[in-house]
């Protein structure tokens, strides 16, 4: 009696331990085909992590190289803006240079001017001064007369043409009173310049030493000594 029972209690021991392992193998079977199962998603989302991370990687580094080269771009514009703005202000430093050398040649040859045209008018002043007094009294009348001759033909050699004016008022200054013989030449003359009869209004200015002006309306004829000295200032330079 014994005896069965124990053997009861093994055969019972024994179909426990069997209905046990096949309910617990198919709880593990289940289990680990979850766990395969979880591990394949896993797998396939670590994939999918792996490609969107090399895909931000590759995106990254497209937008780092963009990045570099948009920075090598400015700093390209700058050097060639920062050169061009170089270039510009030497150019406008060079033309402000050139312009005040040419200012201050304009201004030297201004003063060389004003300096020759004062040493002209004082040689010519000292030259009148020589000649009143190297020339006496007759010396004067006689250079006069001699200079209103050839005056009165140098204007009779004058075209006709550039006696625009048809004033018949002529004022006459001269060194010396004109002799009636060369007021009456000078008369035929201006009137057959002029195309009309002329009055001759004269005066004496002692300082002229020889020669005379005539005016003409707005028309100047300069016959006097200082003149001819002052057109031969060229000729002594």
């Amino acid at each position: 009696m014994t005896m069965q029972l124990v053997i009861i209690q093994v055969v019972t021991f024994v179909g426990l331990i069997i209905v046990l392992r096949i309910l617990f193998y198919g709880q593990v079977n289940s289990a680990l085909a979850r766990l395969k199962k979880l591990y394949q998603e896993n797998l396939l989302k670590e994939e999918e992590l792996k490609r969107s991370l090399d895909d931000v990687k590759l995106e990254k580094e497209k937008e780092l190289a963009a990045a570099k080269e948009e920075a090598k771009e400015i700093v390209k514009e700058a050097r060639s803006r920062a050169e061009r703005t170089a270039l510009e202000t030497e150019s406008r430093a060079k033309a402000e240079a050139l312009r005040q050398l040419e200012l201050a040649k304009g201004e030297i040859e201004k003063s060389r001017d004003d300096v020759l045209a004062r040493s002209h008018e004082k040689a010519i002043e000292l030259s009148v001064e020589m000649l009143k007094m190297t020339f006496t009294g007759r010396g004067r009348e006689a250079l006069q007369h001699q200079l209103i001759s050839e005056l009165i033909d140098e204007i009779d050699g004058i075209n006709k043409a550039r006696f625009t004016i048809k004033a018949g008022d002529v004022k006459i200054s001269s060194a010396e009173p004109l002799h009636a013989e060369e007021r009456g030449k000078l008369s035929k003359i201006l009137k057959d310049k002029i195309g009309t009869a002329v009055h001759i209004e004269e005066s004496v200015d002692k300082g002229m030493i020889a020669g005379f002006i005539i005016r003409i309306g707005a028309l100047t004829v300069d016959g006097s000594l200082k003149n001819r000295l002052r057109k031969t200032i060229p000729y002594l330079k």
